[in-house]
C-alpha cells in the first residue's frame, strides 16, 4: 500500500488519511469456517478402552462395539444438559476413553496452525481432545452455537475419520454467509469455526459418520477470537468515519466527500464477487468496514473498476511483412501504444456485500477518482490486471490502433441518504426523467421530503440541464428530449414546496423548450398559494421571454392571465404591464420581427394597455423606424384599425394616427421582395444542389443556412394585403388605395414565379371580394390595372411561351463542387452533348462518379481499355423533352387557378384584357390552336357595385401600362 500524501492538512484530506491507515492495518483474516483434506498416511492409530485398536476405515461391527461403550449426546438449553433426539441424535464417546497414539502430537500441532491461518488468528493455538461422536442413519444435529468448554476456548475442530456414509452434512452460517462442507466425500478431512458460527449436521442418510471434536484455545488473549469483528479494528474504523458519517456531501475542494473510493488489494471476477468470496486481507477489511458502515448509517458496495483507453500502436510487421524483432511480456496479446486518443474510466458493475448487481457502466472521471480515492496519491490502476481488444492490424491505408483496458476491484462508501444520488450517476436523460416521479412522490411526505426535493433537483439536473451534454453556449443549445408531463410535475412540485432555484433552473435550462404550460402552472399554484414570492422567479420567466419572438409571448403571456370571472394577480400583472411590455416593444426595433409579432404586440398592448400608449409610447416609434419590414409594420397598422372597427379604440383617433404610418409603409412597399412561406419552403427545396447530400459539406452548410425561417421577416399573406386594400376603401383613403395599387403594378413584373401561386393569384381572388364587400365597381381603372398587371406577370413569368420541344440535352446540372474536374463536368452538363468521356486515374474518376447523382439525370460507366481508364457520362433526360413537359404542366395549372373565379366577375375586374389573358393562347406556338378556349361569360346581369372614383382614376387609362409608366404614374400621384 501506498503512504499517504504528507503535507496536506484539509478535513478531507485528514479523513481520508486516518481512515486508509486502520484499513491497511489490517493485514489479513480468514474465513469465519474453513474445511480441508487430510492424507491417509497422515492419521495414526487410535484404541478405544475397553474395546482396543480401531482400524480405518471404520467397519460395522466395530461401529457396534464403540456404540455398546457410547451415551447417547447431550446438549445444552439454557442452564442445562439435556438428551433430546428430535434435537441432537448421536453417540459420544469422552476422551477419557480413548487412546491417541503419541504420534498424533506433530499432527494435532499441524492442523492447529492450519486451522489459525483460515480463521485469521496470527497468535499461537491449541487443540484439545473433546469426544469421540458416532453418527448412524438417521443421526443429525439440529443448528446451535458452541458454549466454552475450556479456558480461552473460541472455536471448535473436527477431524472426520474414514467411513463410508451418504448425508451427514455439515452446514455452518454466520450472519448472512452459509458454508456447507460435504464430510461425506473427502476423508479423512478436517474442519474448524469459531464458536460464535451458527452450525448444523444433517441427517446421514446411509453408513456411519466417525469424527473426533477438540476444542480450539488461546491461552490469555487479550480478545478471545471470534467471527465478530475485532473490537479494536472496529473503534478505530469507527472513529475515523464518524466524523464524516454525520455530515458528508458538503462539496469538494478539501470539504467532506459525498462518497469514498477504496482500492482492494485483489481483483475479482464479475460473476463470482461478494463478501463472502474476498480474499485476505480483503476479506477482512471489508468485514470490518461492512460493521462499522452499519452503525455509522452508511452503505458498502463493491464495485470492478475498469478504465479503456484507444489509441495507435506500431504495426507487428515491417513494411516488408516481417514480424518485428522485439517483444514484450505479453507478446502479441499487448501492442505499447505510441499515442492515446481517448480514455474512459466507468465502474463496470457495481454490486451489494451479497453480491447483487444495482448498475453496470458507470462514468466517471479520474479527477473524480483521485478526489474521493482514500487511499491519497496512488495511481488507481497501479499493477492492474489489464488486457487489450480491438487490434486492427495494418490495413493499409489507416494506422494500427487497439483498445486497452485496466481492471481494479473499488469498495465504494456511500452515507445511506446519498445512495440514490450516487446510483443515479451518469444515467441518461431519459432513464433520469422515468425516476422522477419515484421521488416526486416523496416529497408528500413531510418527514422525507428533504431528501425527496434533494433527489429531484439531482435527477431534474441529469435530464434537462445541458451542461452534461457538453454544451457550453446556450444559442446552439436545443435541449434534450422532454416529457413534458414529467416536467410539468416537477415545476409544479417546485412552486408548491417553494424551492425557487429548482425551478428558475428548469426554466433556464430547458429554453426554448418551455411552452405556455410553464405559465399555467404559475398561475394555477398562485391561485392557490398566496404565499408564492413571484418575485424569486420573474426574473427567470423574463430571461426566458427574451428569446422569443414576439407572437409566441402573447401566448405565453395569455397561459399567465385570468379568465373572464378570475381574480388578476396584482405582481404578476404588474410586471407584464411594466417590465414584460417594454422588452416586447424593444424586440419589435429587431430585424427580423414578423407579421405575426405585429399583430401580437398590439393584441398585447390591447391586453394591458391602451390606444393613447401606441400613440405616445415606443409602439409609434416602432412602426416608424420599421416601415421598410413591410409585414410586420402593415400587420400591426391592420391591427390597430380592426380594434378600432370594434370600437375597442377610438375610431377618429386612430384614423388620425394611423394614416401617415401607413403612407411611409406602403412607400417601402415593393412586389418583388414580398414572399410567403410556403413559396420560401418550395424554394428551398429545390436550391439543394446535387451531390451535397453525401460529399459536399460545405454546399450542404450553406443551403441549411437559407433554410425558409432565415426570411421569415419577409413572410407576408393574401389576408394582408387584401386587409391593407380594405382599410383604405373603409377610411376613405383614396390617395393610399391608388399608391397600393401603383406600388404593386409597378413591380409584377419582378415578382418570383413561385410567388404567384402562394401569394399574387390568391390575392387577385381576395380583390374581388374586397371590392364587391366595399361596394367599389370592378370595372374602376386602378384594380383593372392591378389585376391585369399581376396576371399578366403571371402568364409571362410563371406559365411562360410553349417550347418547340426539339430534343435538347443542355442545362442540366450544375454540381455543387468547384474542382476542376467538376468543371469540366458542368461545362459538358451546360451544353448540348449527350456524352463525356473523361479520361483520368481511379481516384479522379470516382470523385467524378460521386457527384452524378440520380437526381442528375445521367449515368456513367467505366471503359477499361488503355490506360489511364476512361469514364463515359451519358444524359438521359432530353431538356427539350422536359421543358415541353413542365410547360404543359404550368399551362395545365393555370387553366384550373383561372377556373376558380367567378367567370362574369373575373371578366369585369380584366375588362379588354380578360379574352387574352384567360385564353393564354398568345402562349402557344400555334395562337389558333384549340387547347385553351376563353372562359365562357354567364348570360346575367353584372357588376361591382356603385361608388364615386377620386380623379386619381385618370393616371390608369390603360389596362397594359408598362412598369416605367407606373412608376412615372406613381411619382405623379406623390406629389399632387
Amino acid at each position: 500500500m501506498a503512504t499517504p500524501v504528507t503535507g496536506l492538512s484539509t478535513p478531507f484530506d485528514r479523513l481520508k488519511d486516518g481512515l486508509c491507515e486502520v484499513l491497511n492495518s489490517i493485514k489479513s483474516a480468514g474465513s469465519f469456517a474453513a474445511v480441508g483434506k487430510l492424507g491417509q498416511t497422515t492419521l495414526k492409530p487410535i484404541a478405544v478402552k475397553d474395546v482396543g485398536p480401531v482400524e480405518y476405515p471404520l467397519a460395522e461391527p466395530m461401529a457396534r462395539q464403540l456404540i455398546g461403550k457410547a451415551r447417547q449426546a447431550p446438549f445444552g438449553k439454557g442452564n442445562k444438559t439435556i438428551v433430546d433426539t428430535s434435537v441432537r441424535n448421536t453417540w459420544e464417546l469422552d476422551a477419557s476413553q480413548l487412546d491417541l497414539s503419541p504420534e498424533w502430537d506433530p499432527v494435532i500441532k499441524t492442523v492447529c496452525r492450519w486451522a489459525a491461518q483460515q480463521l485469521g488468528i496470527t497468535e499461537p493455538i491449541s487443540a484439545e481432545l473433546y469426544k469421540m461422536l458416532i453418527y448412524e442413519k438417521g443421526a443429525m444435529f439440529k443448528a446451535h452455537t458452541d458454549s466454552e468448554k475450556a479456558p480461552g476456548m473460541f472455536g471448535t475442530l473436527v477431524i472426520c475419520l474414514p467411513s463410508e456414509h451418504q448425508g451427514g452434512d455439515l452446514v455452518l452460517k454466520h450472519r448472512d454467509v452459509t458454508k456447507v462442507f460435504k464430510t461425506s466425500e473427502a476423508q479423512p478431512s478436517i474442519s474448524c469455526w469459531f464458536s460464535d458460527v451458527s452450525h448444523e449436521v444433517l441427517p446421514v442418510i446411509s453408513g456411519i459418520r466417525w469424527v473426533l471434536t477438540y476444542n480450539l484455545v488461546m491461552r490469555d488473549p487479550v480478545q478471545t477470537p471470534c467471527a465478530a469483528l475485532n473490537p479494536s479494528y472496529h473503534e478505530s474504523l469507527k472513529t475515523a468515519l464518524q466524523a464524516w458519517a454525520g455530515s458528508p456531501g458538503s462539496g469538494q475542494n478539501g470539504q467532506q466527500p459525498d462518497h469514498l473510493y477504496y482500492l482492494m488489494d485483489h481483483t475479482y471476477t464479475e460473476a463470482n464477487f461478494s463478501l463472502n468470496k474476498l480474499k485476505g486481507s480483503d476479506l477482512a477489511r471489508m468485514r470490518c468496514l461492512k460493521d462499522v458502515c452499519d452503525e455509522l448509517d452508511l452503505s458498502l458496495f463493491f464495485g470492478v473498476l475498469q478504465k479503456e483507453e484507444q489509441g495507435s500502436c506500431e504495426d507487428d510487421y515491417d513494411r516488408y511483412g516481417y514480424k518485428r524483432g522485439y517483444y514484450d511480456d505479453d507478446s502479441d496479446d499487448w501492442h505499447e501504444f505510441e499515442e492515446v486518443f481517448e480514455t474512459d474510466i466507468f465502474i463496470k458493475k457495481l454490486i451489494t456485500t451479497e453480491g447483487r448487481a444495482v448498475r453496470t457502466g458507470m462514468e466517471i472521471t479520474m479527477r473524480e477518482l483521485e478526489e474521493k480515492l482514500v487511499q491519497r496519491g496512488r495511481d488507481p490502476f497501479e499493477k492492474a490486471e489489464r488486457g487489450e481488444a480491438d487490434y486492427s492490424g495494418f490495413t493499409g491505408n489507416e494506422g494500427v490502433s487497439a483498445m486497452h483496458w485496466y481492471r481494479k476491484t473499488v469498495a465504494v462508501i456511500i452515507p445511506n441518504s446519498l445512495v440514490d444520488m450516487f446510483l443515479t450517476k451518469s444515467i441518461t436523460n431519459e432513464e433520469a426523467q422515468k425516476l422522477l416521479p419515484e421521488y416526486l412522490s416523496k416529497c408528500s411526505d413531510s418527514a422525507i421530503r428533504e431528501q425527496g426535493i434533494q433527489m429531484v433537483r439531482h435527477l431534474a439536473e441529469l435530464a434537462w440541464s445541458p451542461v452534461r451534454d457538453g454544451m457550453s453556449t446556450p444559442f446552439h443549445y436545443c435541449g434534450p428530449k422532454i416529457a413534458v408531463e414529467v416536467v410539468i410535475k416537477v415545476a409544479h412540485a417546485a412552486l408548491r414546496y417553494h424551492e425557487y432555484d429548482l425551478f428558475n433552473k428548469i426554466v433556464e435550462w430547458l429554453k426554448n423548450q418551455v411552452g405556455p404550460w410553464m405559465f399555467s402552472i404559475i398561475k394555477e399554484v398562485a391561485a392557490e398559494d398566496l404565499t408564492l414570492d413571484f418575485t424569486q422567479i420573474k426574473a427567470s420567466l423574463r430571461a426566458n421571454l427574451t428569446i422569443r419572438s414576439v407572437s409566441d409571448r402573447m401566448s405565453f403571456l395569455a397561459a399567465l392571465s385570468p379568465s373572464d370571472g378570475e381574480t388578476p394577480n396584482v405582481p404578476i400583472q404588474d410586471w407584464i404591464a411594466n417590465e414584460v411590455m417594454l422588452d416586447a416593444e424593444q424586440a419589435c426595433l429587431g430585424p427580423r420581427v414578423t407579421a405575426n409579432d405585429g399583430k401580437a404586440i398590439v393584441d398585447m398592448i390591447k391586453e394591458y394597455r391602451d390606444l393613447d400608449h401606441i400613440k405616445n409610447g415606443e409602439l409609434s416609434s416602432v412602426i416608424e423606424q420599421q416601415a421598410k419590414l413591410v409585414p410586420f409594420s402593415l400587420s400591426a397598422l391592420l391591427q390597430i384599425l380592426q380594434f378600432a372597427k370594434q370600437e375597442v379604440f377610438d375610431k377618429a383617433a386612430t384614423l388620425e394616427f394611423c394614416k401617415p404610418l401607413l403612407a411611409s409603409v406602403l412607400n417601402n412597399l415593393d412586389a418583388s421582395t414580398l414572399i410567403t412561406k410556403e413559396g420560401a419552403e418550395a424554394e428551398y427545396a429545390a436550391s439543394k444542389p446535387h451531390g451535397s447530400d453525401r460529399f459536399n459539406w460545405h454546399q450542404m452548410n450553406q443551403h441549411a443556412r437559407s433554410r425558409p425561417d432565415q426570411a421569415r421577416e419577409k413572410f407576408i399573406t393574401p389576408d394582408l394585403l387584401s386587409g391593407c386594400l380594405a382599410r383604405c376603401i373603409e377610411a376613405g383613403w383614396d390617395d393610399l388605395a391608388m399608391r397600393f395599387c401603383l406600388k404593386i403594378a409597378a413591380k409584377a413584373d419582378s415578382i418570383p414565379p413561385v410567388e404567384f401561386h402562394h401569394l399574387w393569384v390568391p390575392f387577385v381572388r381576395q380583390l374581388i371580394t374586397t371590392l364587391d364587400e366595399a361596394n367599389v365597381p370592378l370595372s374602376t381603372p386602378r384594380y383593372q390595372q392591378l389585376a391585369c398587371s399581376i396576371l399578366e406577370a403571371y402568364l409571362d413569368k410563371y406559365v411562360g411561351r410553349e417550347p418547340t420541344g426539339a430534343v435538347d440535352y443542355s442545362g442540366q446540372g450544375p454540381v455543387s463542387c468547384t474542382c476542376g474536374d467538376c468543371c469540366s463536368l458542368n461545362s459538358f452538363l451546360a451544353s448540348g452533348e449527350r456524352t463525356w468521356s473523361f479520361s483520368a486515374v481511379k481516384k479522379r474518376r470516382e470523385h467524378v462518379e460521386r457527384y452524378i447523382a440520380p437526381g442528375l439525370g445521367c449515368t456513367y460507366r467505366t471503359e477499361s481499355r488503355g490506360s489511364p481508364y476512361t469514364l463515359i457520362v451519358t444524359k438521359n433526360i432530353d431538356s427539350g423533352a422536359k421543358a415541353k413537359k413542365d410547360w404543359t404542366a404550368r399551362f395545365a395549372e393555370a387553366w384550373d387557378a383561372f377556373t376558380k373565379f367567378d367567370e362574369s366577375k373575373l371578366k369585369l375586374l380584366l375588362g379588354a384584357d380578360w379574352e387574352k389573358i384567360t385564353s393564354m393562347r398568345h402562349l402557344r406556338l400555334s395562337p389558333t390552336a384549340q387547347m385553351a378556349r376563353p372562359m365562357p361569360v354567364r348570360e346575367q346581369e353584372v357588376g361591382g357595385g356603385g361608388g364615386s372614383q377620386s380623379a386619381l382614376d385618370g393616371y390608369i387609362v390603360a389596362t397594359n401600362l408598362n412598369k416605367r409608366k407606373a412608376e412615372e404614374e406613381l411619382a405623379r400621384a406623390r406629389f399632387r
